[in-house]
């Protein structure tokens, strides 16, 4: 039974909610003021239906609490919700920002975050220094102060708004205030990405290369395949007789010089699809290659099925291939193309080509093919106009 007391202009309804382990009594509060033109016999007959409302809210577990902190609930939050939902990488990186946060707003009750308060977060964190990674060029003149990207803010953001959003489903909160906050809008960028004719030298720079960099560069332009997902395949999953390529898994380097294999980014990204003559030919050289580097090792090789491992047959770390291909644009002469520009490249060439949206989408592993109409406009845009100008002659062939 909710209880009243008269409290300053107003009174206090608490309901008890039991007792915990330690036998301490449990309970819910809620301050009610009356209207001002009130008279005393309707203060108590509408103290007496808030009693009522207050209570049946506490019962059916929609009542707030009104007393956890942002940085008590975070915590409970990475504990029982991220930990088991989450991969290790991205538990990893919401911890990063979790302590950013909490310097912030870790010491304010869940039900006192107002938007102007995650607005002025937000803000704080596009100042000089909050990154600590500093970048500097080759002459060691400081490149990058230390700012964080419009992006890593807006990450930010989203793990505040996830964890808002999680207290609210669990009935901590009536509602996610972050939803009204304004987060910097992350600026356009157009995807790089080699042309054919870029791509076709790079190829035939690519024969002076070692030949485990040359395979793999190489195979990415002809599949399209993500960076994990290439350090991820392994022998059993090249059908060589039939051509075909699997995709199932993908390798993720998570710190303190470990790598963890998950499955693709999506369900879609499990995947299979065929294979070119040429990729099939490079693999194939590329597999002979790695048996005389086994042989050659003896036996510090350690043995597993990937494709790409170090000198000693242990699963290569991705970041080596994305510092070796950085440094070979460097003195290629060729555009500046990043690692990830490959997968763009294997794209924009297909649709160029006419390979239509949905092989595309289902070949580079997107959940649905909205995902590569908005990442490919710049390619279909031409396409369009190369389809106004096909309907053009069609219409006018007879005229």
């Amino acid at each position: 039974m909710a209880t009243a007391r008269k409290k300053g202009r107003g009174y206090e309804i608490r309901v008890s909610c039991g007792i915990d382990i330690n036998g301490k009594r449990l309970g819910k509060s809620r301050i009610w003021i009356p209207e001002a033109n009130m008279t005393t016999r309707q203060i108590e007959k509408e103290l007496e239906r808030q009693k009522v409302l207050f209570e049946e809210e506490v019962r059916n577990g929609v009542c707030p609490d009104s007393k956890i902190r942002f940085v008590d609930f975070s915590e409970r939050w990475m504990k029982e919700y991220a930990k088991v939902n989450l991969t290790i990488k991205t538990y990893g990186r919401y911890k990063l920002y979790l302590k950013r946060i909490n310097q912030a707003i870790g010491h304010l009750k869940l039900k006192d975050i107002t938007p102007l308060q995650l607005n002025s977060f937000y803000r704080s964190l596009e100042a000089d220094g909050v990154n600590q990674r500093k970048k500097y060029d080759e002459d060691g003149n400081l490149i990058n102060s230390g700012k964080l990207a419009p992006k890593t803010i807006l990450d930010h953001h989203r793990v505040i708004s996830k964890i808002l959003s999680t207290a609210v489903r669990w009935g901590l909160l009536e509602k996610n205030i972050a939803q009204r906050a304004d987060p910097p809008k992350v600026p356009h960028r157009e995807i790089s990405y080699l042309n054919e004719e870029e791509v076709t030298k790079m190829i035939k720079l690519l024969d002076d290369e070692p030949i485990q960099y040359r395979t793999m560069i190489i195979l990415l332009v002809y599949t399209g395949i993500r960076r994990g997902e290439l350090c991820g395949l392994e022998w059993k999953d090249i059908d060589f007789k039939n051509q075909v390529m699997h995709v199932c898994r993908s390798s993720q380097y998570i710190g303190n010089k470990t790598i963890t294999t998950k499955e693709p980014k999506t369900k879609s990204g499990i995947r299979h699809f065929s294979l070119s003559k040429t990729a099939c030919h490079l693999l194939s050289e590329y597999k002979k290659w790695q048996i005389k580097q086994r042989f050659n090792v003896g036996d510090d090789w350690v043995e597993n099925d990937r494709l790409f491992t170090t000198w000693n047959g242990e699963p290569i770390y991705p970041d080596t291939i994305t510092d070796w291909f950085a440094k070979f644009i460097k003195r290629s002469d060729l555009p500046y193309v990043t690692l990830h520009s490959l997968r763009h490249t294997n794209a924009t060439l297909m649709i160029a080509e006419g390979t239509d949206v949905c092989t595309v989408s289902r070949r580079l592993g997107h959940a649905n093919t909205a995902t590569t109409l908005n990442i490919y406009a710049h390619a279909l845009k031409s396409k369009d106009k190369e389809a106004a100008n096909t309907l053009d002659y069609v219409l006018n062939k007879y005229a």
